[in-house]
């Protein structure tokens, strides 16, 4: 479901690579330094609230009201866009679909079909947005 993410360019590529992840569970994940807490809506009728902080597309999201962990197969569209202090646009990018190839073939879940959303400021005041859609699997 988080997301490594293919070639940005501009002040995404220096701001939102890594915040963009799916995350392994931590004992107290959504303190964890430079993590990102998503809003995740699946059709199995439940919205996650999620935190993620690692380093790749395929490693799962934690739900902070829950034990539930999100495990991602493939990825649709991502946008991420940057904001300034003043709320203007300053950079965006649309990252394509991707698939972890073979991955459905080594769950026992039932696939879900999610949107996430999550947006994080830095110290500067500036924006990070990040938008998208997930095919994945969610454990109890």
């Amino acid at each position: 479901m988080h997301i490594t993410l293919k070639v940005l360019t501009g002040a995404a590529a220096a701001t939102i690579l890594g915040l963009s992840t799916w995350a392994p569970a931590q004992a107290d994940p959504a303190g964890a330094r430079d993590s990102l807490q998503l809003q995740v809506t699946c059709d199995n009728g439940q919205t996650y609230d999620v935190v993620t902080n690692g380093n790749g597309a395929w490693t799962p999201a934690h739900d902070l009201n829950s034990t539930a962990v999100l495990i991602p197969v493939a990825f649709g569209e991502q946008t991420f866009s940057v904001y300034d202090p003043d709320g203007n646009l300053i950079d965006q990018e649309t990252v394509p679909a991707s698939a972890k190839t073979g991955a459905s073939a080594h769950n026992g879940h039932a696939t879900v079909n999610c949107s996430f959303a999550g947006s994080t400021t830095a110290p500067d005041g500036s924006t990070f947005m990040i938008s998208g859609t997930v095919t994945g699997f969610v454990t109890p």
